[in-house]
C-alpha cells in the first residue's frame, strides 16, 4: 500500500540513463483522468500528451507520466494494494488505479535516483503535483 507516494526503482530507459527511477501514487480515481488534470494545468495541446518539458526554479525538466501497460510492465500492480477502493460508477473514465511518473533534466539525469542532487527538489514538486491533482475540482 502506498500512503502518500512511492519512489521505485527500474522504470522507463531513455538515451543514456539506466532504468529511471518513477514517483508513484495512487490515483483519484472519482477525478478527472490525470492527463487530462496536466493538459489544464499546463496548458498541453492535446490530453494524450504523456512526456513535456516544465520549469522548476528556472531548471528545465522533462515529466514523463507512464500508460497503465507500462506501469504493469516496469512495476508490476500486484507489488500495489490499492487503498481506497471504488464502485465502477464512481470511476471516470478507464483510469489506472496508480500514477507513476519519472523526470530527468535537460542533461538526461535521473532526478528521483538517490545520487541526485535534484532529488528533494524534483520529490517536493512531484509531491505538490499529486496534492494538487488529488484536490482537484473541475
Amino acid at each position: 500500500m502506498i500512503d502518500d507516494y512511492y519512489i521505485s526503482e527500474n522504470g522507463k530507459e531513455v538515451l543514456g540513463t539506466k532504468p529511471l527511477n518513477a514517483f508513484i501514487f495512487e490515483n483519484n480515481l472519482k477525478n478527472l483522468p490525470f492527463e487530462q488534470f496536466l493538459a489544464i494545468k499546463y496548458k498541453l495541446n492535446n490530453y494524450l500528451t504523456r512526456e513535456f518539458w516544465i520549469t522548476i526554479d528556472g531548471d528545465k525538466y522533462k515529466l514523463i507520466v507512464y500508460e497503465n501497460s507500462e506501469f504493469d510492465k516496469y512495476f508490476g500492480f500486484s507489488n500495489f494494494a490499492v487503498q481506497n477502493q471504488e464502485n465502477i460508477a464512481n470511476i471516470v473514465g478507464g483510469q489506472p488505479k496508480f500514477i507513476a511518473i519519472s523526470m530527468i533534466n535537460e542533461f538526461n539525469e535521473d532526478c528521483l535516483s538517490n545520487k541526485s542532487m535534484f532529488q528533494n527538489k524534483v520529490t517536493a514538486y512531484l509531491k505538490n503535483l499529486k496534492d494538487e491533482y488529488i484536490q482537484f475540482k473541475q
